[in-house]
C-alpha cells in the first residue's frame, strides 16, 4: 500500500497544478479477485498514465508509465517500477544512477 501512495505522490508533484479542464479520451480499468489490476487513460492534450498491479505472494508489485508536456512543450515520459523493496523511476530527465536493483529489472 505504502508503494501505491508513493507512486501517487511522485505523479501529483510531477503533474501540472494548473485546475483546466481536460477531456479523457480513452479510459481502461480491470481489477482482479486476488488484488491485481490494470488502469490507463489518455486527456485530449496527450497526458498518458498506464498502471499494472501484480500480487506475488502476498506483495503487490506495480510498473507503469505517465507522459505529460513540460512548461516548455517537450514531451516528459517516465517509467516506474515499484515492490516491497522501493520505487524505481526512469525517464531521460531523471539522474542515471544505476543500482543493483535496477539492474535486476533490466
Amino acid at each position: 500500500m505504502f508503494a501505491l501512495w508513493l507512486i501517487f505522490a511522485c505523479c501529483c508533484c510531477c503533474w501540472p497544478a494548473e485546475s483546466v479542464s481536460i477531456g479523457i479520451v480513452k479510459s481502461i480499468a480491470e481489477q482482479q479477485s486476488d488484488g491485481s489490476y490494470f488502469f490507463a487513460y489518455e486527456a485530449a492534450n496527450g497526458n498518458y498514465r498506464e498502471e499494472v498491479g501484480i500480487v506475488r505472494e502476498d506483495d503487490l508489485e506495480v510498473s507503469g508509465v505517465y507522459r505529460y508536456l513540460d512548461d516548455s512543450g517537450q514531451k516528459v515520459e517516465v517509467s516506474y517500477m515499484a515492490d516491497k523493496n522501493g520505487f524505481v523511476p526512469r525517464g531521460f530527465h531523471i539522474e542515471a544512477r544505476k543500482t543493483k536493483r535496477e539492474a535486476t529489472y533490466k
